[in-house]
Parts: C-alpha cells; sequence; structure tokens
C-alpha cells in the first residue's frame, strides 16, 4: 500500500499562540527543561484542535502521537514574551503531521514534527483517515511553497 500525500490547492495560514511560562518551568541551568518543552508544544497542538475541530476528538477513535522530532535551537528563559506557531504540514493515508515551532522574543527556539495516527476503537490499530478529517486538514495545510493547480 503507497502512502497518498497531499499537497496544498490553497494557502493556509499558520496559527499563532501564547506560551505561558512559569517560574517552576525551569531547571537548575536557568532556562525551561527540555521536557517541559514538549509539554509547551502539547499545549499549542491542543490550541490548534480546537481552532481546527472546534472541540476535543471524539473519543471512539482517538488521535495519537505515532512520532515526534523536536529540534533544541536556542534556550528558552522564564520571563520574555513566548508564542507558539502550529500548521498542517503533511497529510497522508493514515497520518498527518502538524509542525510547530517556538518563539521568544521573535527568535526560533524550537521546532517540532508530530505524526498523528486515529485509531480504530476496536483493534487500536492506525486507520484510514475519515474524509470529514482529511477535508478539516485540507483547508488548514500550509507550506511556505507557492501553490500549484
Amino acid at each position: 500500500m503507497t502512502s497518498q500525500v497531499s499537497q496544498p490547492t490553497q494557502r493556509a495560514e499558520k496559527l499563532t499562540f501564547p506560551v505561558p511560562i512559569r517560574w517552576s518551568d525551569q531547571d537548575a541551568n536557568g532556562h525551561v527543561n527540555n521536557a517541559r518543552i514538549l509539554t509547551l508544544v502539547e499545549e499549542g497542538r491542543i490550541q490548534a484542535g480546537y481552532r481546527w475541530w472546534g472541540a476535543n476528538p471524539d473519543e471512539s477513535s482517538p488521535r495519537v502521537v505515532r512520532a515526534m522530532s523536536v529540534d533544541y535551537r536556542n534556550a528558552v528563559h522564564y520571563g520574555p514574551e513566548t508564542t507558539i506557531d502550529v500548521w498542517i504540514s503533511r497529510i497522508g493515508t493514515t497520518s498527518y503531521t502538524v509542525s510547530q515551532e517556538l518563539f521568544q522574543q521573535g527568535r526560533s527556539c524550537v521546532s517540532a514534527e508530530v505524526v498523528i495516527v486515529i485509531l480504530d476503537r476496536d483493534t487500536r490499530q492506525p486507520m484510514t483517515l475519515p474524509e470529514s478529517v482529511r477535508e478539516t486538514l485540507h483547508a488548514n495545510l500550509f507550506s511556505d511553497q507557492t501553490p500549484q493547480n
């Protein structure tokens, strides 16, 4: 079975959300702990999910993280304004990729790519993305390249 990867037909926007950092998120090195960064990235995906889907996913077919890649570029500190950009970067047959970039004072600090699958309720295995999900993903598929029709 070959994977079908969709290309954007229109230019969707990246979503940007503020990221609250707590004093307790810091570690002994004086920057936000790397494990806490993963939670901040997760919070960005949750906020984007509410924007894309309007609610939590249906419990009968849960969305789960299949893979995650994180690039720590610069330290994140308590205090300065912090935001996260979130966008759909790839749509496959059974998965989609959410890309994210965390900024502090306009400087890129962390980037992440998260592959998400929807599990079949009975088999608990990845299932083909339902058409309703695929439509929402297509409407939010972002590419830095000019769309080709």
